[in-house]
C-alpha cells in the first residue's frame, strides 16, 4: 500500500492507495483506521484503485480541534476526493462508516456512484441510551485484553491484538467516545428512506444487529438495495471473512462500471 497524506480543511487525511480502475473509497469503524482492510484490501485493489482513509482523529490523520458530526465526516471524505483528484466514487462504509455513508447520500450525492453499508448501526434514541454504559466501556478504556477482542473478532492473534490497540490508542478514549455521540446523534431512521444511490448491505450473521432483526429494518427504510449476510462473521466481515466480504464488494461494484 502506498502512504499518502491529503492536505485539506479537516487537516492532514491519511490515507493508503492501491490498485487501478475505478475508485474505491473505504472507510472503517470507531477505533481503527485502514488497517481494518488490510486482508481485504489487495483482493479490491485487483480491480479498483482503493483509497482507505484514517477517519479524521484517528490513525495518522490529523486530531480533531471540536466535536465533529456525521455531516462534518461526510464533508471531510469529499475533501479528501477532491485532493485525490476523485469526482465521483463508489464509497463503502464500515460502522460509523455506514452512517457517512448515509449522509453523503443526503448531502453529497453526485459524488457518488455507488454505497456499501458494512455492520451499520440503526437504533432509535431511546436503544441508544439503553446502550451507552456499554458503548462507554468499549471505547472509554482504549487497550483491551486478547479476550475482550477474541469475543468480537473470529480469529485474533498477538500481531492483530498489538495492531488494534495501536489503532485504539491513536485514536484514543476522547476521540472515539465523541464518534460515537456523532452516530448517536445522527438519525438513521429519517436518513435511509432519503437515499437513492444504488446500495449494497452487508451484516455479519454473529455481529450486533442479524440476531435483533435489524438488518431486515433496514432493508426496509433503504430503498434500491441488496442484502448480504455473511456466516458466520461477526461486526468486521473484512476481518472474519476477507475473500467473502471482498467478493460481494467486488461483484456489487463492477455492476456500477458496467452500467
Amino acid at each position: 500500500m502506498r502512504d499518502r497524506f491529503a492536505i485539506t480543511p479537516d487537516g492532514r487525511i491519511h490515507y493508503w492507495q492501491e490498485g487501478s480502475g475505478p475508485p474505491l473509497v473505504l472507510l472503517h469503524s470507531v477505533g481503527c483506521s485502514a488497517y481494518e482492510y488490510e486482508d481485504s484490501l489487495p483482493l479490491l485493489a485487483q480491480h479498483f484503485t482503493v483509497y482507505a482513509w484514517d477517519m479524521p482523529g484517528h490513525g495518522d490523520s490529523d486530531p480533531l480541534p471540536r466535536h465533529y458530526t456525521i455531516e462534518d465526516f461526510a464533508r471531510a471524505v469529499v475533501h479528501l476526493m477532491d485532493a485525490a483528484g476523485l469526482a465521483r466514487a463508489t464509497v463503502v462504509g464500515e460502522s460509523i462508516g455506514g452512517v457517512i455513508c448515509a449522509a453523503l447520500a443526503i448531502h453529497h450525492r453526485d459524488r457518488l456512484d455507488k454505497l456499501v453499508f458494512c455492520e451499520t448501526p440503526l437504533r432509535t434514541a431511546e436503544e441508544w441510551a439503553q446502550a451507552w454504559s456499554t458503548v462507554e466501556g468499549n471505547f472509554g478504556l482504549p487497550t483491551q485484553t486478547m479476550e475482550q477482542v477474541a469475543a468480537r473478532l473470529r480469529h485474533v492473534t498477538p500481531q492483530f491484538l498489538q495492531r488494534w490497540n495501536i489503532d485504539r490508542n491513536k485514536a484514543g478514549a476522547h476521540h472515539m467516545v465523541d464518534a460515537m455521540w456523532a452516530i448517536r446523534e445522527f438519525d438513521m431512521y429519517a436518513a435511509l428512506p432519503r437515499v437513492d444511490v444504488p446500495s449494497l448491505v452487508i451484516f455479519g450473521e454473529r455481529g450486533p444487529f442479524v440476531p435483533v432483526g435489524k438488518h431486515q429494518e433496514f432493508m426496509r427504510l433503504l430503498r434500491n438495495a441488496e442484502l448480504v449476510v455473511l456466516k458466520d462473521c461477526g461486526h468486521f466481515p473484512m476481518n472474519d471473512d476477507p475473500e467473502g466480504f471482498a467478493q460481494a464488494v467486488i461483484r456489487f461494484a463492477r455492476q456500477t462500471v458496467t452500467a
